[in-house]
């Protein structure tokens, strides 16, 4: 299977370098297991590779990566006639900046996926996908910081933010950076078998399973916008989130109408003020789990909850983890 790893400029080294040592593992892997196999059947050892790699730049040219390591490729994108499957790296925070300059990528892309070639897309190169229209009316996924533009820029995309692989066939997505490893082990499984996919696995110290990029989220609550009553609200809500915060009580502090209220909130800040209330609970919960020692029960009284076993439940229900489970996953402490 022939594989070509695209380079471009401020792309992430540390995806096409994940890409080529992960598919190498594969690779020498499966021509053990061969040479063991033939040493008990007294034959001749075949050592054809399972994949066949290369490395492209837009002109052939190297590449300068995100940390200004410089990357040398074998070829210019237009010399390559035919591949299996394209990998497109991620961007780290360049994304936004860099996409305008990857419009003949993008093209490019098209035209071989025109030609039934698998694209795989890691953390922010979905991007790059996504701009050639391959991923409309599809699931993905990309970096869950970048969701929102993501949305913005391609909402013909149906996107499973939460999800660290998608696959529908011919294109193939991956969360943040370390999802790009979710996503090579699961090409090396659907390419080759689950077998070689778990050992590569432990060969690499590595899960083999699904994992989900909630734990890692965080809510961001918007405060650039124009209407300065909403604004006065939000600061009190953090002021005062350790108290049992009443909707009717702040309504009537600031002098609104609660449909009015409520339409004005959720239009400056694209949440209900419940779901800001919640998230801004969650979020000191998280924080305090991460950096303190104390028991859930008094974070629970700290964020404004009374009782602890409803407020657990909305943690994992929002976090994806229990509250025990994300502490000892991000504790600092």
């Amino acid at each position: 299977m022939k594989i070509t790893i695209l380079m471009a400029e401020q792309c992430s080294a540390i995806s096409v370098a994940a890409c080529m040592e992960f598919l190498e593992c594969a690779n020498f892997l499966h021509q053990f297991a061969a040479q063991q196999l033939a040493k008990q059947d007294g034959k001749a050892v075949v050592n054809a590779p399972l994949f066949t790699l290369e490395t492209v730049s837009l002109d052939g040219a190297p590449v300068t990566c995100t940390g200004g390591l410089s990357l040398t490729p074998n070829k210019a994108i237009n010399s390559v006639e035919k591949t299996d499957l394209i990998i497109v790296p991620g961007f780290m925070f360049n994304i936004m900046r860099v996409l305008p300059n990857l419009t003949e990528v993008s093209k490019w892309l098209k035209f071989h996926h025109d030609q039934q070639t698998c694209i795989a897309s890691m953390c922010t190169g979905a991007f790059v996908t996504a701009q050639a229209g391959l991923l409309d009316n599809q699931t993905a996924t990309t970096h869950w910081f970048f969701s929102e533009h993501f949305q913005n820029s391609f909402p013909k995309v149906k996107l499973q933010i939460e999800r660290t692989v998608t696959d529908n066939g011919l294109t193939m997505c991956s969360g943040g950076a370390s999802a790009s490893v979710d996503l090579l082990m699961h090409i090396i499984r659907k390419f080759t078998s689950p077998q070689l996919a778990a050992e590569c696995a432990k060969k690499l110290l590595t899960d083999t399973g699904d994992r989900n990029q909630t734990p890692y989220m965080s809510t961001s609550f918007k405060k650039n916008h124009q209407d300065s009553v909403i604004l006065k609200v939000q600061i009190h809500l953090e002021k005062n989130l350790q108290q049992n915060i009443s909707m009717e009580d702040v309504v009537s502090q600031f002098g609104i109408g609660m449909r009015n209220f409520i339409r004005r909130f959720k239009e400056a800040t694209e949440q209900t003020p419940i779901q800001y209330l919640q998230n801004l609970r969650i979020e000191k919960a998280k924080y305090l789990l991460e950096s303190s020692k104390e028991s859930f029960e008094r974070i629970t009284e700290a964020v404004g909850y009374e009782d602890g076993n409803s407020f657990r439940r909305l943690f994992k229900d929002r976090v994806g983890l229990s509250p025990s489970a994300y502490r000892k996953k991000f504790s600092i402490g």
